[in-house]
């Protein structure tokens, strides 16, 4: 009764709790936007420096680099609890991806 809100947008959209059928371990990386937030705040700033873009290619480029930049430097680094869900999620993604009989 008090929640009738919240109830009824978890009805309309179920995948709001997705995040509890993966391991508990990796909960709280997965259901929080903090890296994504972060991240495009980064690239607010950086592309605020600039004073301005001669073009959209141009801008694109620099998004392009600073993505790929992005990724070098979290290529190799494990989010919290992955490692510790690692075989769970692999077992996941197989059943997910099996061939149909």
């Amino acid at each position: 009764k008090s929640y009738k809100k919240v109830a009824q947008g978890l009805l309309e959209n179920p995948y709001l709790l997705t995040f509890y059928g993966f391991p508990k371990a990796i909960w709280r990386s997965i259901y929080s936007t903090n890296l994504i937030e972060s991240f495009n705040k980064q690239i607010k700033k950086y592309t605020k420096r600039k004073e301005q873009f001669p073009n959209e290619e141009s801008l694109e480029r620099f998004l392009v680099t600073q993505f790929e930049d992005y990724n070098q430097r979290f290529a190799t680094r494990c989010h919290i609890g992955f490692n510790q869900a690692r075989a769970k999620l692999e077992e996941m993604f197989e059943q997910l991806h099996e061939p149909a009989n």
